[in-house]
């Protein structure tokens, strides 16, 4: 019998390393996304709270009682943790979040009384260097020591929400509250992405915990011997086939479709994909 429970700790194990290499991958394009317009801060205290939710749901799914204890135990964090997440929902998780660096440094400046012009309210401009109310004070106490004046005045530049004043001490002036890290297509195209790749995930544990004859299509095709000279003749080859069988889904959402939107109807779809084990870049080469 001892023997047996070691070899099924074992196998375990094994199972763990093989879900978490290829969760590395997963979230490799997630980070890919999402880096430089939320903070890894932001997404860890986004991530517990998912994994508070998650195992509250899945402890009531299964019969138990979703205790502090039982939910700290499935999934890693400790009680104190667990206790603080359960008081606040996701929602509001998110709302507290300063996404970024730069958001939590804007925010600062806009409504800390230290950094605001005391006859208008306004954010004051601020000397670059020094103690006091300065620029580099602001980026120690929103940010931090471990980034650079230089490097979030670089940042705030190119999205155009500071200007640098030549005076006899160079300043900065706040020009916009609004930081927008992406640009509005890129951010769109990030929230498409992570929107499919959601939908994808649901196919997959939908089917995981259903009755084969219940089971949504969910596969894909590939090769791994593609001549890369012809990689862009295969794309366009897939574009056109594609395109039909697009259009054919939408007849068939149209003979579904319901001409009016009523209480208890349900969202449903279908996703076309190609993708490849290549970097974007490497097309051109």
């Amino acid at each position: 019998m001892p023997g047996l429970f070691m070899q099924n700790n074992v196998n375990q194990q094994d199972d763990a390393k093989s879900i978490t290499h290829f969760l590395s991958r997963v979230f490799r394009k997630v980070v890919r996304l999402v880096i430089g317009s939320v903070s890894l801060p932001a997404l860890i205290d986004i991530l517990k709270a998912i994994y508070v939710e998650e195992a509250e749901k899945k402890l009531l799914r299964e019969g138990s009682k979703p205790t502090k204890s039982a939910i700290a135990l499935i999934t890693g964090l400790d009680t104190r943790v667990v206790t603080n997440l359960l008081a606040q929902n996701l929602d509001s998780t998110i709302q507290n979040q300063n996404v970024n660096p730069e958001h939590a440094l804007i925010d600062m400046w806009t409504s800390d009384p230290f950094f605001l012009d005391s006859e208008t309210g306004q954010p004051a401009k601020l000397p670059i260097v020094g103690r006091g109310r300065t620029f580099q004070t602001l980026v120690v106490r929103a940010i931090g020591r471990n980034i650079t004046v230089k490097t979030v005045i670089s940042r705030l530049l190119a999205s155009d929400n500071i200007r640098v004043i030549q005076e006899d001490v160079e300043k900065v002036e706040l020009l916009s509250e609004l930081y927008s890290p992406v640009s509005d297509d890129r951010a769109k195209q990030t929230e498409v992405g992570l929107i499919e790749a959601s939908r994808v995930l649901s196919a997959v544990i939908h089917n995981m915990s259903s009755d084969p004859e219940v089971r949504v299509p969910q596969q894909g095709r590939w090769t791994y011997r593609l001549n890369k000279d012809r990689y862009k003749e295969f794309r366009s080859r897939v574009r056109e086939l594609l395109g039909r069988q697009i259009k054919e889904g939408e007849l068939l959402l149209e003979e579904f479709e319901e001409p009016t939107k009523k209480p208890g109807q349900i969202t449903v779809g279908i996703g076309w994909y190609q993708w490849g084990d290549h970097e974007p870049e490497e097309e051109d080469e």
